[in-house]
């Protein structure tokens, strides 16, 4: 029989609904934004026969009442954790939709100690489209395909929280960031995605289940983000099969690969191609309005966060990555260059000792720094890793974008020295492949199709991030990958991240 009661810390206050059998797993259900536990029943149905369930309704929304201010997910994190502990569940099965996923995560990140499995279905945030812009147009490009059984449930329950509620925990929902969270999390972790979610694409959901050491993932055919509502007997099956211990998706290491040119139909290849190399041309010709000296305004910012050290790839001045200094020091990054680079033709190590001499020369700002580089920049920057002197420099980590840490194989189509280094078979690349210690201080940034590294950027132990964007070139002007980039400073320079 299902018993109903109210869990409270201080004014904070979880409708909880108790049912299924005493013995076997606790299951804790956490629903996403604006709904209530009452939404879990498919899934619930399903669990009850195998253990105790926990449907919660979370403060001020179905019937547990509002305080004054929504939480963060740090703070719901801490009441669930409250709940555990007083209800006496010592080894909790976390099950977070949408939202609840976020509150889940954070929950198992933070108290390590409640919780034996984690299950997060339709995930949010993506940090590539982590605006209420892009959050809003996706769940309404969801709503094309939701099933209107859920969007009737849906609306009652927006409505009994009322839009005012709504909107305030819009912004602890968009200020998480799930992807610190996931690293920390030790108990095993299922990821389970609609096959047609919308707010939660495919590389995000893969991406999910890389960044938790014990991730897998799982889809659920033609579903998309209420896929445990519509497919609830079959996201029931897969917990309770998780909660068994038996494996369900797959182990996922990282994103997929970028895909191959030759695998592209070779008229679109060749279209992207052009394009990609037309915006390397603008970029050229920008360097005579750029000048010899970057931006004033870059040495200004917040001095919590690291300082920014731009490399270039070959044949690249400073003033390439211009675009994307530019949106890093709008969200409060002080940006930097090292002049002296030229064309930046000279070999990786001799580039590297350049950059720490420069680097030496000047005070080590209070949060240290981070390299970003592109392509040859991002070699550089692995280099400047496995230097003695990078703890002295500050150096914390490194974010590449579109890094050939495996080689090009098509700089053999070229005469160049200087981009013949990059061959697979080059010394330096042999060896910076081989230099597996510093990966875990490595976030890899690169697109959907890239004719210059075609056998793409993805590195083993660093954190691979695919946006959905094609180019060489391009994809460092694209806000996707402006925001990845910002995530990938936030990562590695958070308490985690050491």
């Amino acid at each position: 029989m299902a018993t109903t009661r109210e869990f409270r810390r201080g004014e904070h206050a979880v409708v909880v609904r108790r049912s299924g059998i005493a013995d076997g797993p606790d299951y804790v259900l956490v629903h996403g934004l604006g709904m209530a536990h009452g939404y879990w029943d498919p899934v619930a149905e399903l669990l009850e026969p195998t253990g105790t369930v926990y449907a919660l309704d979370m403060p001020g929304f179905g019937d547990a009442p509002e305080p004054r201010r929504p939480l963060t997910m740090a703070e719901s994190a801490d009441l669930i954790a409250d709940l555990l502990a007083t209800e006496g569940i010592a080894r909790a099965v976390l099950v977070g939709h949408s939202t609840g996923a976020q509150v889940v995560a954070e929950a198992a990140a933070r108290h390590p100690e409640l919780v034996d499995r984690v299950v997060l279905i339709g995930a949010t945030v993506n940090p590539r489209e982590r605006t209420l812009v892009k959050q809003a147009a996706r769940f309404l490009q969801d709503l094309l395909v939701v099933d209107p059984r859920v969007v009737v449930t849906g609306l009652a329950l927006y409505l009994k929280a009322g839009p005012r509620w709504f909107i305030a925990n819009l912004r602890p929902m968009l200020d998480h960031r799930i992807e610190q969270a996931l690293p920390q999390i030790t108990a095993d972790t299922l990821v389970i995605r609609g096959e047609t979610d919308a707010v939660v694409p495919r590389y995000w959901g893969e991406e999910m289940a890389a960044l938790a050491p014990k991730g897998r993932y799982a889809e659920v055919p033609g579903r998309g983000h209420d896929t445990m509502v519509v497919s609830g007997r079959r996201v029931g099956e897969m917990i309770a099969q998780d909660a068994r211990g038996e494996p369900v998706g797959r182990a996922v290491t990282q994103p997929s690969q970028p895909l191959k040119a030759e695998r592209m139909n070779r008229l679109d290849a060749v279209g992207w191609m052009a394009r990609d190399y037309a915006y390397a041309g603008l970029r050229q010709l920008a360097v005579l309005l750029d000048g010899r000296r970057s931006p004033a305004r870059w040495t200004v910012g917040d001095p919590a966060k690291p300082q920014v050290v731009l490399l270039p790839g070959v044949y690249e001045h400073w003033s390439f990555l211009r675009p994307l200094g530019d949106a890093l020091n709008a969200e409060g990054y002080r940006v930097t260059v090292v002049h002296g680079l030229r064309a930046n033709r000279a070999a990786i190590a001799e580039t590297a000792d350049h950059v720490a001499e420069a680097l030496a020369r000047v005070r080590v700002p209070s949060a240290g720094r981070v390299i970003v580089g592109h392509s040859k920049g991002g070699l550089i920057g692995k280099r400047l890793l496995l230097d003695d002197r990078a703890a002295s420099l500050g150096i914390r980590g490194l974010v590449a974008i579109c890094t050939p840490f495996a080689g090009a194989r098509r700089a053999r189509l070229f005469r160049d020295p200087s981009i013949r280094a990059l061959l697979p078979t080059d010394e330096t690349i042999v060896m910076l492949g081989s230099a597996a210690s510093v990966n875990s201080q490595i976030v890899s940034v690169f697109g959907t199709f890239d004719p210059h590294v075609p056998d793409g950027s993805a590195l083993d132990g660093a954190t691979n991030v695919r946006v959905p964007v094609a180019g060489h070139f391009r994809i460092l002007g694209a806000r996707e990958t402006a925001l990845a980039v910002r995530d990938g400073l936030a990562l590695l320079t958070s308490d985690a991240a050491g």
